[in-house]
C-alpha cells in the first residue's frame, strides 16, 4: 500500500501579481533606456563610418586639412548626422604626413524627469601614407 505524502501542497502555486508586475515595470524600463539611447549609438556608428570612409579612400594624405574637414562635413551631412556638431566633436589635424581624426564628444539624453544619461565617445583614428 502506498502511504500518501502530506508534506506536498495540494495545489500548485504561480507567481503572484506583485511578482509579474515588478517583472513587467523592469522590462518596461529596459526598453525605455534601450529605445532612448539607441539613436544616439546609431549616429555614432554613421560617424565611425565617415571616418573608416577616409581609411580605405586613397590619396586622403595629399589632401589638407580643410579638404579633408569639408569632405568630412558632407559625409556628415549625407548620412543624416544632426546632433553632432563638427566644431565641437570633430578635430582633424596633420602631424609629419600622419593624418590624425579625433573625434571626441559627448550626449546627454533625459530618461525620466531628472534622470539624465551621458554618453561619452571618444575616438582617435591616425590615416598612414
Amino acid at each position: 500500500m502506498l502511504k500518501k505524502n502530506n508534506n506536498l501542497p495540494s495545489n500548485q502555486a504561480g507567481a503572484s501579481a506583485l511578482a509579474i508586475l515588478i517583472i513587467v515595470a523592469m522590462a518596461a524600463m529596459i526598453l525605455l533606456v534601450v529605445f532612448k539611447l539607441y539613436p544616439i549609438y546609431f549616429e555614432h556608428w554613421q560617424i565611425q563610418s565617415v571616418v573608416e570612409s577616409f581609411e580605405e579612400e586613397s590619396g586622403v594624405e595629399e589632401l589638407s586639412v580643410g579638404e579633408v574637414a569639408k569632405r568630412f562635413k558632407l559625409r556628415m551631412q549625407t548620412n543624416n548626422v544632426r546632433d553632432v556638431r563638427y566644431d565641437d566633436a570633430i578635430e582633424i589635424y596633420k602631424e609629419d604626413g600622419i593624418l590624425t581624426i579625433d573625434v571626441d564628444y559627448e550626449r546627454r539624453i533625459n530618461i525620466y524627469k531628472n534622470v539624465d544619461a551621458v554618453v561619452v565617445f571618444q575616438d582617435v583614428t591616425e590615416i598612414n601614407p
